[in-house]
């Protein structure tokens, strides 16, 4: 197994440095997949919960 501890050069560096315009569309879009995402989860983890108490009663 090799290890590679070399430091990023400043021109690796930069392409991950500038931030790209976003339209307000896209800015839209991702915020309210993001506001979503919390109740996304809760729903999961009831419907887990849902059906693991009904399998262990079986």
């Amino acid at each position: 197994m090799s290890v590679n501890t070399k430091t990023a050069s400043a021109s690796q560096l930069k392409p991950f440095a500038e931030n790209q315009p976003v339209s307000q569309a896209t800015q839209f879009a991702q915020y309210t997949l993001l506001d979503e995402v919390p109740g996304l989860i809760f729903g999961l983890m009831t419907v887990v919960y849902i059906v693991s108490s009904l399998w262990s009663l079986a």
